[in-house]
């Protein structure tokens, strides 16, 4: 509890991602030794949303300003780290036009994976000049455009994608424990930067940005800083995506995938545990409705198949959490936070506190018995 409530801010941070790795970890775990087949690949695919909606989260939550972009940076990282780690052979047979660095190189996992980041923050940092600069629903409308520009680029890049046909044969890096390990690198980054004077910041503008602004805060820098780390963050979900699935198309990167990410993200809250909470609520609910939509029975009662359920409850849930929690399930609160928050005010209870007349109100241990303060008063008043 020391850790949480720590004086300098990166203990803090780092103390609160250890906490949220830990959760997660001791999830994976067990799915890994007492689950099955299914819900360890429903695990990995919790790791790789989670990875993705942190990233998220280090902008929007941060900024306050919803992004419908992010799911673009992801295509990015994947095509990124997928073109270079695909084997040769498999390159000149569905790519041979492609320029020779990319046909010729078949590189690990780690070198691809930094590739395809880097195009993603090159290209974060060039449209983030523009960006950066508006708020509210603008931002929000420019973000969906460069979804759109990346999702048709991809879609008719056939020299260098195969364009709107699956790229396939990527290797299989993806697992639950490299999964474990990326989740637990964008938690470390993620809360360093929310907790870093830049993070502070931009949450101050979050909040006001006309006092922000008076009292000096830098409002572009900080939103360009967070925007160009949130799509890094987003382009190495991306990467974890490609080497687990193994064929990628850019259709899979589009709408779809962005209303579930930005589900996760609005129904979480506006803190890196919101992008836990928001992930693993959501990942639950769609499966369950997955499941539902195939049709299912309850003793005599039974439905048939239901197609769209999913997209009609995840809509209705959005629109409950804009009505009933409109900042997310934990609001701007980390988990650790919280912690200490009740902490305090538990400790703040304990403590003795005089009454009007200067008597103790709490009890206290007198002996082997348990006596009121007030009756002590009192009767020590008695004649």
């Amino acid at each position: 509890m020391m850790l949480f409530a720590h004086d300098r801010w990166w203990v803090r941070a780092l103390s609160g991602a250890t906490l949220l790795f830990l959760l997660v970890a001791v999830v994976v775990v067990a799915v890994d030794l007492f689950g099955s087949a299914t819900d360890r690949r429903i695990a990995t695919t919790f790791l790789i949303s989670l990875v993705v909606v942190t990233g998220m989260q280090t902008y929007v939550g941060n900024s306050g300003i919803l992004s419908f972009g992010h799911t673009g940076f992801m295509a990015l990282g994947a095509y990124g780290s997928a073109l270079f780690t695909a084997s040769t052979t498999i390159k000149q047979r569905a790519i041979p036009d492609a320029p020779s660095f990319i046909v010729d190189a078949e590189l690990g996992l780690l070198p691809a994976t930094l590739i395809g980041i880097a195009v993603a923050m090159v290209v974060a940092y060039a449209i983030g000049i523009t960006i950066v600069r508006l708020a509210g629903a603008a931002a929000a409308v420019a973000t969906l455009g460069f979804l759109v520009v990346v999702f048709t680029v991809l879609s008719n890049t056939d020299q260098l994608t195969r364009g709107a046909k699956a790229f396939s044969g990527i290797p299989p890096y993806t697992n639950l424990y490299t999964g474990l390990i990326v989740v637990a690198i964008t938690f470390v980054c993620a809360r360093l930067l929310r907790d870093s004077n830049m993070g502070l910041c931009l949450r101050s503008s979050r909040d006001d940005e006309l006092a922000a602004q008076a009292s000096g805060v830098n409002i572009i820098r900080s939103r360009m800083v967070m925007w160009v780390a949130s799509a890094g963050l987003a382009a190495l979900g991306g990467a974890l995506y490609a080497h687990f699935v193994l064929a990628i198309l850019p259709k899979a990167f589009h709408f779809h995938m962005t209303f579930i990410l930005v589900t996760m993200v609005i129904v979480g809250g506006q803190s890196i545990s919101g992008a836990l909470v928001g992930t693993a609520s959501i990942t639950i609910i769609e499966e369950f409705l997955r499941r539902a939509e195939n049709g299912f029975s309850i003793g005599s009662f039974s439905l048939d198949e239901l197609p769209g359920l999913t997209t009609i409850i995840l809509g209705l849930l959005i629109i409950l959490t804009m009505i009933l929690r409109p900042k997310g399930v934990l609001g701007r609160w980390e988990i650790d936070e919280l912690l200490v928050r009740r902490f305090k005010k538990r400790t703040a209870s304990a403590l003795p506190r005089p009454s009007a007349k200067g008597a103790w109100t709490n009890s206290h241990t007198i002996g082997e018995g348990h006596y009121s303060a007030k009756s002590v008063v009192k009767e020590s008043n008695q004649p």
